[in-house]
């Protein structure tokens, strides 16, 4: 433990794998950076503890003896750490401790950080994991993070997400505080590939925070990296054509509810701002997830696009012509943003238009998450459901709005019905 001096810096000159049990700050600063000249990784690992030999009947009945007696990293009291071009493996066997832990009124700055699954540090060895992670890179209890440029690689995660944050009024904070009085900021940041396996409802795959402040500027959220790819080659959206068969949805793809519960971010209390060109991308579980929150995007560049039910995605046109545009269906089902009670939108209403492909649908879904129940105890209840503000505000339907180009009828053959022809966009069958 490093405390009461002034301050420590730790530079590399070259590559090298560090083990080490913690590092923990409390009331110093601390910087470790890897010079500039430097080509190899420098990677920073948690070293296990070892298990005394009276936990060995528990474990093997099974229970979780966990082989980490710390985070890698923590921070705590008035301390604050800087690092930079480090990248950090996730711990190899399963643990209850998060990577980094940031409390109190804790600082803690990353820039150009990697952080990466276990499993693709040690491929290629003969002993591998083969349970997914069980915490988060990344617990957030108060404090001010800031992350600059840093790369979250694809990983599984089981009962837990990325990120975390716990800033909860009475239990973590000091007397007085807000719930946004902490915060979380994430500039130039990339989450692809953050998978739930769990698949929880109301729980976030990349971040899941309750409480606190968190900003996400200029960062990239996106699931699936080969259709990123696809897409940001070859769709030109400008030039796209849409002919009578693309318009018209065909009967496989009808469902029978347009609702979700999962999502990439979840915001329960506190508040969420994206600004300068955030981008949630190819998020198939739903980009977003709100109860008691608010949700304020400043610029009309941030973009949430092609956020679809993997099972719909048979509509996705790859012509073989590498020059002409892929085209993505316009009357596929999205899975924007999930809003529950007490939450609140503000944000112009370009941010949805998929670059005009969605027109008027937002493809935001008004929850009863948080709505009051009679007969049923609830910790958590609030009075009023998702409301849209600034360019949202007179939108006359918040998940999607049909457009009907044309209407016909006949006489059905057996002279007994009509047959009803309609023609349009975005005629999406829901809440049958």
């Amino acid at each position: 433990m490093i405390q009461y001096d002034p301050g420590y810096y730790i530079q590399f000159q070259k590559g090298i794998t560090a083990e080490e049990t913690t590092l923990n700050v409390r009331y110093n600063k601390l910087s470790i950076f890897k010079d500039d000249s430097v080509q190899e990784e420098v990677i920073f690992r948690a070293k296990e503890t070892q298990i005394s030999s009276y936990y060995a009947p528990f474990k093997e009945n099974g229970a979780l003896i966990d082989p980490y007696s710390s985070p890698l990293i923590a921070v705590e009291q008035s301390g604050e750490i800087s690092m930079k071009s480090i990248v950090l493996l996730h711990f190899y066997e399963k643990s209850l401790h998060s990577l980094i832990q940031v409390k109190d009124e804790a600082i803690f700055n990353g820039i150009q950080l990697i952080f990466r699954p276990i499993e693709e540090q040690l491929s290629g060895m003969s002993t591998l994991p083969t349970t997914e992670q069980t915490s988060p890179y990344l617990l957030c209890l108060g404090g001010f993070t800031i992350l600059e440029s840093c790369q979250f690689l694809p990983t599984n995660f089981e009962n837990s997400a990325a990120i975390r944050t716990m800033h909860e009024i009475g239990i973590n904070s000091k007397e007085g505080a807000k719930s946004d009085d902490y915060n979380l900021t994430l500039i130039g940041c990339q989450m692809i590939g953050m998978n739930r396996i769990d698949e929880a409802e109301n729980i976030g795959a990349a971040i899941d925070a309750i409480g606190m402040k968190i900003t996400l500027e200029s960062c990239i959220f996106d699931m699936n990296t080969q259709q990123s790819n696809m897409m940001k080659n070859k769709i030109n959206q400008q030039e796209q054509k849409r002919n009578e068969d693309e318009q018209q949805q065909p009967e496989e793809h009808l469902i029978p509810t347009c609702g979700w519960n999962t999502a990439y971010i979840r915001q329960n209390t506190g508040s969420l701002i994206l600004s300068k060109g955030t981008q949630l991308t190819n998020l198939n579980r739903g980009a977003i997830s709100m109860l008691g929150s608010t949700l304020t995007i400043t610029d009309a560049d941030v973009q949430f696009l092609n956020n679809i039910d993997n099972d719909l995605l048979q509509s996705f046109n790859n012509n073989e012509d590498e020059d002409q545009p892929v085209v993505m269906k316009p009357t596929l089902l999205r899975r924007n943003i999930a809003c529950g009670y007490g939450s609140k939108i503000t944000s112009p209403i370009e941010s949805f238009s998929e670059n005009g492909l969605q027109e008027d649908s937002l493809w935001i879904l008004k929850t009863y998450e948080g709505k009051k129940i009679d007969g049923q105890q609830q910790d958590i209840v609030y009075e009023s459901e998702c409301q849209l503000a600034g360019g949202l505000q007179n939108v006359k339907s918040p998940l999607f709005i049909p457009h009907i180009d044309e209407a016909s009828g006949i006489i059905s053959k057996d002279k007994l019905g009509i047959d009803i022809q309609i023609i349009g966009r975005h005629l999406v069958r829901c809440g049958v």
